[in-house]
């Protein structure tokens, strides 16, 4: 089976090819079969002509489709000798990855990074697969539940008329809204306290 590295795929500049997949590949190559010009299919997919003969090319020849290689770097390989250091220090300190770093540099002299420690011990079954940590975290903004619990103010110079004048502005921080504002020669903590005392008025 033909193996196509990322690395090679990704040498033309103007081909966004993050999203390819073994099953667009192959969906390019059955195309391509069934007579379909490679312009149309080119344009279809948002890749150019040669892209499209990289694809087709090898599976001619082979009669297999090609697969896409794993990108990112290999694992590195653990030599005996380390794991028998991590899994010994283990045994007797009964420490997680990131202390059995630690601890291996300090008596022994030795750097084994933390992954690849914790990679022995997941082999032994001395660890557990953290599930929340492999899935990606959905971004959550912060805000507060409560109306008019907490805000955030900022000043802003702007030319109004051919002078400069100052605009404060108060937002509430659950519900997004402006609450308060108010424009000024400068920036004082007066002012500040002018516009805030109007804001809770209201």
């Amino acid at each position: 089976m033909p193996v196509l590295s990322r690395n090679h795929l990704t040498s033309d500049v103007n081909t966004d090819l993050s999203n390819l997949s073994n099953g667009a590949i192959q969906r390019i190559i059955q195309q391509c079969v069934n007579d379909k010009p490679v312009v149309e299919i080119a344009r279809y997919f948002q890749i150019t002509r040669q892209r499209v003969y990289q694809f087709i090319n090898p599976f001619r020849e082979s009669g297999e489709y090609p697969v896409l290689r794993q990108s990112g770097r290999k694992p590195h390989a653990i030599d005996d000798r380390a794991e028998e250091l991590i899994l010994a220090t283990y045994q007797s300190n009964n420490i997680g990855p990131i202390h059995l770093e630690k601890k291996i540099e300090e008596t022994h002299g030795i750097h084994i990074p933390h992954n690849r420690i914790y990679r022995v011990l997941l082999n032994h079954g001395l660890v557990e697969i953290n599930m929340k940590k492999r899935q990606q975290r959905k971004y959550v903004r912060y805000e507060h539940t409560h109306s008019m619990s907490m805000g955030q103010g900022d000043w802003k110079e702007f030319e109004l008329k051919g002078s400069k004048k100052w605009l404060i502005t108060f937002m509430d921080d659950s519900s997004r809204l402006i609450t308060c504002y108010g424009v000024f020669d400068s920036p004082t903590t007066e002012n500040t306290l002018t516009v805030l005392n109007q804001g809770f008025q209201m």
